[in-house]
């Protein structure tokens, strides 16, 4: 049987626009480097006797996230950066001078400033003069007649103006919103995405009985995997990583009726950097009934390993929260960014990943559920490809009465063993 693997949020692929936002976090879940680990350590677990001849199915939603949109508004152009100031609108105006206020004053004396602003440029004598002065002149002459306005509204300000306490107070302000932009640059180009694949999957993966797009996507997968040529007694084995897990949950429960012919049993499912105890947690599954008592019908799914790290903020135990989930902390020592990817890069996840399919998947008859279904899966004389369920796919039609789509392959196939 295959090894599927479906990846989390933040995902691009390299000819996808937000590639170079999404790598800045995701970089190691690149489906080269996964594949390659897979093919190494834990295909050999699955047949040992022909490793290079399992089917690696990589399921690829990222084209189906987040799409965040253009900025259409310009920020507001600094005060010293506007050639004729006389040419602004007074809304503009009114912007520029406030903002050029907050940067030397202390947000104590922020209300004054905001009163003084607006009631400077609400003033058509003001604007008036204001024109007939030089382009050079008007940055000055303007900040005097705010200035006035202020110190008639707080005479204090008329002490601490130019002191050097506020100029020092003023440029420290300035020094770590510079030093924090570095930081929050590239988060606000990669949040927008990352939280914005969550929300999205939420809002349209749909109900049962009509599944959304990245559901389909998961489903067809599995279906796929569910076909496969294999060897005897082989294996179905599945890895998510962070968000995959909730797509994987929801399929095996919620919506597993869609597939036709009925949803494969998967042996081993290794949910890694996932979520799912924190899903199950706040009740955030399709499927009705608490997943600690519930969870995944046994026909459906073997056994469930919870792969996550007490360093990573964004995985959570599962034990407890999900039936039959079983954890395991690997107590990564990287960045907090870095450990949520480790699991994706680091070989001895690989080798544990292939140990626990060793320990929980060999020897057992029928475990991938061919009998319900009276199917052979074993077929010398077929061919089976690797394939990744991506954009170019034909959209699955899943349902009552829908036929199986044809699915093109990616770029490499294997011959099954006989």
């Amino acid at each position: 049987m295959p090894i599927v693997f479906v990846h989390g949020v933040a995902v691009r692929d390299p000819d996808d626009p937000q590639y170079a936002a999404a790598q800045r976090l995701t970089r190691g879940a690149d489906w080269p480097m996964v594949e390659a680990a897979l093919r190494e350590h834990v295909a050999p677990a699955v047949r040992p006797s022909a490793p290079e001849r399992v089917a690696l199915i990589r399921v690829y939603w990222g084209d189906l996230g987040a799409q965040p949109n253009e900025v259409v508004e310009p920020p507001v152009a600094a005060l010293s950066k506007v050639e004729t100031l006389a040419a602004l609108s007074p809304a503009e105006l009114g912007e520029a001078l406030q903002q050029s206020l907050f940067e030397s004053l202390p947000p104590t004396q922020w209300p004054a400033a905001v009163d003084a602003a607006w009631a400077t440029v609400a003033d058509p004598a003001i604007r008036a003069q204001l024109a007939a002065r030089t382009p050079k002149k008007q940055t000055s002459w303007l900040l005097k007649q705010v200035r006035g306005r202020l110190v008639e509204a707080s005479p204090e300000l008329s002490r601490t103006w130019g002191q050097v306490g506020a100029d020092f107070t003023a440029a420290r302000r300035r020094n770590l919103r510079r030093a924090m932009g570095g930081v929050r640059r590239p988060l606000e180009e990669l949040v927008p995405v990352f939280v914005g694949d969550v929300l999205r999957y939420l809002d349209g993966r749909g109900v049962p009985g009509a599944p959304g797009p990245i559901v389909e996507r998961v489903l067809a997968g599995l279906a796929e995997a569910g076909e496969a040529v294999c060897g005897e007694d082989e294996p179905l084995v599945v890895l998510t990583h962070s968000m995959g897990g909730q797509l994987v949950y929801d399929a095996l429960t919620a919506y597993a009726d869609e597939v036709p012919g009925g949803m494969p049993r998967v042996d081993l499912w290794c949910a890694s950097a996932s979520q799912i105890g924190l899903f199950a947690e706040l009740g955030m599954f399709v499927a009705e009934g608490p997943p600690s008592v519930v969870g995944v019908p046994a026909d459906r799914l073997g056994y469930l390993w919870n792969a996550w790290s007490s360093s990573d903020v964004l995985s959570f135990r599962a034990e407890g929260w999900v039936a039959g989930a079983h954890d395991t902390d690997f107590t990564f020592s990287g960045s907090l960014g870095a450990n949520h990817m480790s699991y994706l890069t680091d070989p001895t996840f690989y080798r544990t990943l292939a140990a626990k399919v060793r320990a929980h998947c060999r020897s057992a008859p029928a475990r991938h559920g061919l009998a319900q279904y009276g199917k052979s899966r074993t077929d010398a004389g077929q061919r089976h490809t690797v394939r990744s369920w991506t954009r170019s796919a034909t959209p699955m039609r899943l349902g009552l009465g829908s036929g199986r789509p044809s699915w093109p392959a990616a770029t490499s196939s294997c011959t099954p063993s006989t």
